[in-house]
């Protein structure tokens, strides 16, 4: 008796352990799929490295958001951007798409494009906000500050 209890236990274990792995894996590949496509950064902030108080904040103007951020599924970053053309007052795409490779990692939520490292701090259908992994020391203080830019689809 001992041993059937014994084993019904370690069956059930090693199922509730086996679904925890695919939960998570599924988890993983759900975020990965939910910042690929169109992306426009609208807004950045600058947050102090050792608080996070917001140091600085600004909305980008209409042709930066004209651009266009695009994460493909086969790891491809397009990027298209848009200058004034102040004629016409429209937004009008200068040079060609930009192409970059670019690879995520689960374990760290980090979105490497082209050797530039971001921690994805949010990413959804509609939001993605990205942090610069290496920003500079804006306010002096000795501690590398946080960007934050926030993109829309």
């Amino acid at each position: 008796m001992k041993k059937v209890c014994l084993s019904i236990l370690t069956i059930l274990l090693l199922t509730s352990c086996s679904n925890g792995d695919s939960e998570t894996t599924e988890e993983n590949k759900n975020q990965s799929q939910q910042f690929i496509g169109k992306w426009h950064r609208y807004k950045t902030i600058i947050l102090n490295g050792k608080t996070d108080v917001p140091l600085n904040s600004y909305n980008h103007a209409k042709c930066e958001i004209e651009a266009i951020h695009e994460l493909t599924s086969n790891s491809k970053y397009l990027l298209t951007n848009y200058v004034l053309n102040y004629s016409t007052n429209q937004c009008q795409q200068i040079g060609g798409v930009e192409t970059y490779p670019y690879s995520y990692s689960s374990s760290t939520n980090i979105l490497n494009i082209d050797g530039e490292k971001y921690y994805i701090k949010h990413s959804d259908s509609n939001e993605l906000i990205l942090q610069d992994y290496d920003y500079y020391d804006q306010n002096g203080d000795g501690t590398k500050d946080k960007k934050l830019d926030y993109y829309k689809k």
